[in-house]
């Protein structure tokens, strides 16, 4: 497994809110919802995600539309 790759010196970390997908994890942790959830909600086709080899990401706009934020 490699690791993430160094941030350029004296550049930010990016705000997690502002990333294009996230994890399962970091969705939870995002939304306040919980990993069960947001699985279930998967499961059902109530909440969209991409599958990048094994594993779920979420991305943004479908976390929007799933929280019913139609604004952004």
């Amino acid at each position: 497994m490699s690791s993430p790759p160094a941030l350029e010196p004296g550049r930010p970390e990016p705000d997690p809110a502002e990333r294009l997908a996230y994890s399962i994890d970091e969705a939870a942790q995002l939304t306040g919802l919980s990993r069960d959830l947001l699985y279930d909600e998967m499961r059902r086709g109530n909440l969209t995600y991409l599958k990048v080899g094994r594993r779920r990401l979420i991305t943004r706009r479908h976390l929007q539309q799933f929280l019913g934020d139609t604004n952004s």
